[in-house]
């Protein structure tokens, strides 16, 4: 079982949206986007470890135009899941031929129908079930798998005691089970605590007394009512085992000697955890065969915020391929949310398993390119080989697999590294041909002669004029306002076709301004271009810093990128 869609309405600031989930998803965006929030409708909707709906902080704080809350969960499922399925619930096969089960809880109704705090279940007919989820509440419990959630700031030991629920009690029972039931250990400490019990019951005290003794004391007393009182010392179960007599321990090889976890750095605290996750989906045996009219899916979901936190960009990476590797089991699915773009970029392979978060006005909405609107963006990206065919020396200068719709993805994938990935994450992207704008409105930036401009901006360097469009499209898709900066290198020949599908990337919405600098920039600022390409942005950082750039120039220049910035751009610092 997987979860393929989440469906949220009146949850703290998100109306009504919902999010489409991948085996592997990632929520980004900027800070007090709603991240979270999606998060924890999901685990009110589960309710582990006693996290809970609560009125007074998760209830909206604007006015609704419908006077309930409640979370949306669709699963896909196995075949063997759906048939152990009830039939009242079973909505079919989808387009992609995959199994579906579609439930809501209520955390707010005003229908008396349907109660707060309950699951109910969608009929095949589309309608909503009146009757609770499989009955009462306590038979839901796992008929959604189970969640693991991993706060952004959390400390190893709750995920190590074993006298409470914890990743490491959860994986070592199980281990124990199978050891308790197959191994010669257990039966050897059976025979062990008989032999204790024999011996200890005879041990007597410095007065005289023993178990026997007490024993035989009492059955004296009981003896007009035929009932004999017994002692018997029995054998603990494997849960038991691990709860009462497992004492974990962490040993330093570096000091030699024993180390207490708290006092270990923060990020070797959450590799431990992850670390325990991951061995919970390599240790954790096989779910017994499902009984035909027993509806006991498979999935364990992972919720883990920010887990780049307190990892070095290495580690990062390591953890993100981890969590991807995880994710392609099938009983297993991971949900981050992040602030890292090099976490992002790790993943960029799969742009379809990223959603943006982004909070407009009153209300928080995600963004995310489907598999379809992904197909339309490769598609809309073509019309740059038209016009490489119509001249030849646009034409020359691409090869034949630059042509092909496959390209668009390998060309994102090279391209979203963790620099540019960190577009997820702006208010505002300006979008520049390349490195060499880039250096230059960042300089006039650190020296002050660009101002006002702490609205979360981010200067893509595009790679060229001729991949501008590509990044239009995808900002455009992500919700993303930004505006296009570019030479017009004179509106001749390619440049003429190149410049207006540039303009008719345009989004109404999200794009604010399309300016073009008169023929290109360093005729613009009045300076020699650099002797190859490669040199273009030293060689102008040079002038700027020798004095060779006249100031007026530079001031025309500074006031041509304030006017692609919006001033009423929200600052997220």
């Amino acid at each position: 079982m997987k979860l393929r869609r989440i469906h949220i309405c009146n949850f703290r600031g998100i109306r009504d949206q919902e999010v489409l989930i991948n085996d592997y998803a990632l929520l980004v965006g900027p800070n007090n986007s709603g991240k979270s929030t999606v998060i924890d409708a999901i685990r009110a909707f589960y309710e582990k470890d006693g996290f809970k709906f609560r009125a007074s902080a998760d209830s909206p704080k604007y006015p609704v135009e419908i006077e309930e809350s409640w979370v949306e969960l669709s699963f896909a499922l196995a075949i063997d899941e759906f048939a152990s399925l009830a039939d009242e619930y079973k909505n079919g096969e989808t387009d992609d031929g995959s199994y579906t089960l579609r439930v809501r809880k209520y955390f707010i109704s005003k229908d008396p129908a349907y109660k707060e705090g309950t699951i109910y279940g969608y009929k095949p007919d589309g309608t909503l079930n009146p009757n609770p989820f499989y009955g009462a509440k306590n038979v839901q419990s796992g008929k959604f798998g189970d969640l693991i959630y991993i706060p952004a700031l959390s400390k190893v030991d709750e995920h190590m005691k074993l006298t409470g629920p914890s990743a490491l009690r959860d994986l070592l029972n199980d281990v124990m089970s199978e050891v308790v039931e197959a191994g010669d250990a257990y039966a050897d400490f059976v025979d062990g605590i008989a032999r204790f019990s024999d011996t200890i019951r005879d041990e007597r005290t410095s007065d005289d007394r023993s178990l026997s003794g007490f024993e035989s004391a009492l059955n004296e007393l009981l003896e007009p009512w035929d009932m004999e009182f017994r002692l018997r010392f029995a054998p603990p179960s494997a849960n038991e085992i691990v709860k009462q007599m497992v004492v974990p321990e962490l040993f330093d090889r570096y000091i030699d000697a024993d180390q207490d976890f708290e006092h270990c750095g923060s990020g070797f605290q959450r590799h431990f955890i992850f670390s325990l996750i991951q061995l919970g989906a390599r240790y954790v045996r096989p779910r017994a065969q499902r009984k035909t009219k027993d509806f006991v899916p498979s999935l364990s979901l992972i919720l883990f915020e920010e887990p780049e936190a307190f990892l070095h960009p290495p580690q990062q990476e390591i953890l993100a391929r981890s969590l991807h590797r995880l994710s392609n089991d099938d009983t297993w699915q991971v949900i981050c949310s992040t602030h890292s773009a090099n976490f992002v970029s790790k993943n960029i392979v799969n742009i379809p398993s990223i959603v943006r978060m982004h909070r407009e006005t009153d209300r928080i909405v995600a963004h995310q390119i489907s598999t379809k609107d992904w197909d339309q963006i490769i598609s809309s990206n073509q019309a740059i080989n038209q016009i490489a065919a119509n001249h030849q020396k646009m034409k020359k200068r691409l090869q034949s697999d630059d042509m092909k719709p496959e390209m668009e993805a390998i060309k994102h994938f090279l391209w979203l590294n963790a620099d540019r990935s960190t577009l997820f994450f702006a208010a505002f992207v300006l979008l520049v041909e390349g490195p060499t704008e880039v250096a230059l409105i960042n300089k006039l930036i650190h020296d002050g002669r660009i101002q006002d401009l702490d609205c979360g901006l981010y200067i893509l360097d595009c790679l060229g004029k001729y991949n501008i469009h590509r990044f239009m499209n995808l900002l455009n898709q992500l919700g993303i306002m930004h505006s296009v900066l570019h030479d017009d290198d004179l509106d001749k020949d390619e440049h003429k076709d190149i410049n207006q599908l540039i303009e008719d990337s345009r989004d109404g919405k999200l794009t604010y301004q399309v300016v073009r600098i008169p023929d290109k920039l360093e005729a613009y600022l009045g300076v020699s271009s650099a002797s190859s390409p490669h040199r273009k942005p030293q060689h102008l950082i040079y002038l700027y810093e020798e004095g060779a750039i006249s100031q007026s120039n530079l001031d025309s220049f500074s006031q041509i990128v304030q006017s692609c910035i919006p001033g009423d751009v929200k600052s997220i610092i």
